[in-house]
């Protein structure tokens, strides 16, 4: 198990939610597939250092910030002499590499060399250390993660990992000499307390609450075509079934996502799931789980 665990970028998991109840813009669409297929590259790359049995501590997803500037560690694996950060792309196709980026073959469009922000990473990394009183060897990689990703022109001796290589990458960890230490621990433990929850707010789609479609949506299929039962919540579609209970916490969690500053209130998640008639069902789920403020007509949960 990683020492610390990657989750869903915010920014993903607003795009996500938004992409459901507004018509977002064939930008922003993009924008959405591309983030989510970087996450999904990454897990890729998370499933593979799972299976590492060397002594080693891994941390997944990394927001450090070093002088006011902030930089991102996709994955850090501490060994005993030497900490691995590595860049992880999960690009598809035939790309030609080019000091100034890389270009595909099939559109002609070039994307920034990889290379260039895990110097930048590489370089923050290294004053942060300096400043924690720490004097590792640091080494650094771009691994593309994806079957069908091809580069050409690129030089043997540039620090990439292409996808027939990973297998020889997770060997050659494994077979680093040496215990991590308490000194390891404590470096470890000091990333995770800087690490920083990046809400990326500048980046989503400007939005009134009002406009957002309202309605409990399926877990399997995301369909409004939500039926409220005395126990469940089917789907009309797909015909998948859920508690209500779990429906109305998963409704809370999207709330709290997408309007951070308004309360939560019985009155606000039940106009938000709209199939569920009964406040009073809504309330005791609320209270169940979640933390009551005020009383009466002024009850808020947290």
């Amino acid at each position: 198990m990683a020492f610390k665990e990657r989750t869903e970028p915010i920014i993903l998991s607003k795009l996500r939610i938004l992409n459901k109840r507004l018509e977002l813009s064939d930008e922003e669409k993009r924008y959405l597939s591309s983030l989510d297929k970087g996450y999904r590259g990454e897990l890729q790359f998370d499933a593979m250092t799972e299976k590492l049995t060397s002594s080693c501590l891994i941390l997944n997803e990394l927001l450090l910030e070093v002088e006011k500037t902030t930089f991102q560690i996709d994955a850090l694996i501490i060994l005993s002499g030497t900490l691995y950060l590595f860049e992880i792309k999960n690009n598809q196709g035939d790309y030609l590499y080019k000091q100034d980026g890389l270009t595909s073959t099939t559109t002609g469009l070039t994307i920034k060399n990889p290379l260039d922000q895990l110097n930048r990473t590489k370089l923050l990394f290294k004053k942060l250390l300096n400043q924690l009183g720490y004097n590792f060897k640091i080494q650094g990689s771009v691994v593309f993660v994806n079957p069908e990703f091809t580069l050409y022109h690129a030089q043997p001796d540039l620090p990439f990992i292409f996808p027939t290589q990973i297998n020889r990458l997770q060997n050659n960890l494994n077979n680093q000499p040496g215990n991590i230490s308490t000194n390891h621990y404590k470096l470890a433990t000091k990333l995770v307390s800087l690490h920083q929850i990046d809400s990326s707010n500048n980046k989503v789609p400007a939005f009134h609450f009002d406009e957002l479609k309202k309605g409990i949506t399926c877990s399997e299929c995301e369909s409004f075509e939500v039926t409220a039962t005395h126990k469940y919540l089917v789907c009309d579609v797909c015909g998948s079934k859920e508690s209500i209970e779990s429906g109305v916490m998963r409704m809370v969690k999207e709330f709290r996502l997408l309007s951070p500053e308004t309360a939560i209130t019985t009155s606000a998640i039940q106009k938000f799931c709209v199939v569920i008639k009964d406040g009073k069902r809504i309330r005791r789920i609320l209270t169940k789980h979640l933390t009551i403020e005020g009383s009466r007509k002024w009850t808020k949960f947290r």
